[in-house]
């Protein structure tokens, strides 16, 4: 059925396929803690301020 070099290269993609999905998600873990810390860092002044129509037509952040 198989012959030896066809399962060697079958067994190195195999490898590279897994060791590929272990690096991505080891990344994407990492990338995820870093937007949480981004998050927490930003707290206050993330948040979206209302604003208001001043007499030039300009909207500008609400006195508060």
């Amino acid at each position: 059925m198989f012959n030896l070099p066809k399962l060697i290269i079958l067994m190195l993609a195999a490898g590279a396929v897994w060791y590929g999905y272990k690096a991505i998600k080891r990344e994407l873990i990492r990338a995820r803690a870093q937007l949480k810390n981004a998050e927490e860092e930003k707290g206050e002044a993330g948040k979206i301020q209302p604003l208001e129509k001043d007499d030039d037509g300009v909207y500008r952040v609400k006195d508060e």
